[in-house]
């Protein structure tokens, strides 16, 4: 690894411990009333991150996944757990109203970053793969959904629902993915942590998509 990429990993490694500390300082139990969260006991409270379970130990904040004891979360699951646990509002509810990022309140201002990102390596990764992309959404357990070549309800949370939308290309136009939010999405994360759970989304569909047979 160059020193630029351990200088990344230890910047990384170093905000990831500041949010891991700063959860061991919050009232937990009103973290757990205002998500409504059922699932917890005195050791950790637990919450469904796209699909899959994760643990908070609430006498060391340390994250993990029980169903996968040797996975070590990486730093966007962890830092999108912590920082939901941070932002989310008192009382808030999803608005029913699907919005593109553009239209995501004050979070126009990362729409380059959520072009380059996401939303074009995406496309760029099942470009001509429209079943594959169907394959691994439905090995991760997402709800299909009737638009573009293919699409998927996503719950990065609980109450925290994307809608994932892929078009293959032709002669005329590329591959391209869109992902829709609902209009009350900062009622639960920070504006930058929208990019963030489009990056995990991407994350979980080309890791998924490794794991498929070749030929598929």
């Amino acid at each position: 690894m160059s020193a630029d990429g351990q200088n990344r990993t230890s910047h990384y490694e170093q905000v990831a411990e500041q949010w891991r500390q700063r959860f061991l300082t919050w009232d937990q139990e009103e973290i757990i009333r205002k998500l409504h969260i059922a699932d917890y006991d005195e050791t950790s409270i637990r919450l469904s991150y796209f699909g899959i379970l994760h643990a908070v130990d609430r006498r060391t904040g340390r994250i993990s996944c029980p169903d996968r004891p040797d996975y070590e979360p990486v730093f966007n699951e962890v830092i999108a757990i912590y920082n939901f646990f941070y932002y989310a509002e008192e009382n808030a509810e999803n608005s029913g109203e699907w919005v593109h990022f553009r239209d995501v309140k004050d979070a126009g201002v990362f729409e380059d970053a959520f072009e380059r990102q996401v939303l074009k390596p995406f496309a760029e990764a099942f470009a001509g793969k429209p079943e594959r992309f169907r394959e691994a959404g439905a090995r991760l357990g997402f709800t299909p959904l009737s638009y573009g070549d293919a699409g998927f309800l996503v719950p990065a949370f609980e109450k925290v629902p994307l809608q994932v939308i892929f078009w293959d290309g032709d002669e005329e136009f590329p591959a391209s993915v869109n992902l829709l939010f609902d209009r009350n999405i900062i009622r639960f994360i920070h504006p930058e942590d929208v990019v963030l759970l489009g990056m995990e989304c991407m994350r979980y569909f080309m890791e998924e998509e490794n794991q498929l047979p070749d030929g598929l």
